[in-house]
């Protein structure tokens, strides 16, 4: 490399248009499926999370250090918005909320009254030909917020808020997400993985709130203790090697469910 050297053209592809994208979800406590389906969605305008936000901030000194400062960082959380076909919010949110608008529900409620993780959001981002794979954005254990409404004279997009506790990600071009959740067997505690080894998505120990370098997280919903939702569960007791997850200790009980949300190629 020199001061003098000179690059060629940008391709095509690093012209990102949001119109391409194809937006899909999970149920973080969906029912036992090995893969659970995701679930395409219609009427997205578009989709927005910020930066996180952070319940507790320290700068740390000692003394013969002089100026040179630790900053530390607890409690992230991360607020965003998803813009809708405002015609058609409905359906948006019951696809959301895992319901049957005008089936199992005839009224959706404007209130959130649980801060269970809810929803694993995948954006994959297509070339203009509206199917060439460019990278995706993948946000876990979206949590749907109260809604606010508008009705204005003309056309309006409506927006529906969302806020996570943990972190979003990048995912490479040619990679996808999968999600399997079994329903607990303790008299063997191993369960095999859907989509074969999962790929290796990080090197864990360099990065907060990642304990494995194969998943984004294993979880359990435990019923017995009357769990709402499904818990995160840390190395020292799961293990995810080759195409197999183990409870090592900790095995979960019959009434339980497992879930494990990792990365494969793409078909």
């Amino acid at each position: 490399m020199a001061v003098d050297d000179q690059l060629g053209r940008p391709p095509e592809t690093s012209h990102q248009m949001g119109r391409f994208s194809l937006n899909r979800i999970v149920r973080c406590d969906a029912d036992a499926a090995v893969p659970v389906v995701w679930t395409n969605l219609n009427y997205v305008v578009q989709i927005e999370i910020g930066r996180p936000t952070w319940k507790y901030t320290a700068d740390m000194l000692h003394q013969g250090a002089g100026d040179e400062i630790t900053e530390i960082k607890r409690g992230p959380r991360w607020d965003g918005t998803i813009t809708v076909l405002s015609g058609n919010i409905g359906n948006v949110l019951a696809s959301l909320k895992g319901v049957t608008w005008n089936g199992s529900h005839v009224v959706l409620s404007s209130r959130n009254d649980s801060d269970d993780p809810q929803i694993i959001w995948e954006a994959i981002a297509r070339d203009a030909d509206n199917k060439t794979h460019l990278f995706s954005l993948v946000i876990q254990d979206m949590i749907i917020d109260d809604l606010d409404a508008i009705n204005p004279m003309d056309y309006s997009d409506r927006t529906i808020a969302f806020h996570t506790y943990h972190e979003w990600f990048l995912v490479y071009t040619g990679y996808e997400m999968v999600y399997d959740v079994w329903d607990a067997t303790p008299t063997t505690p191993t369960y095999t993985i859907s989509a074969g080894t999962p790929e290796t998505l990080l090197t864990a120990t360099n990065h907060d709130d990642w304990h494995y370098d194969n998943a984004v997280y294993v979880k359990n919903k435990d019923n017995s203790a009357s769990d709402t939702g499904m818990t995160r569960r840390i190395i020292s007791n799961v293990t995810v090697v080759g195409a197999v997850l183990t409870f090592t200790t900790g095995t979960p009980a019959t009434s339980d469910k497992i879930g494990l949300l990792y990365a494969k190629a793409t078909s």
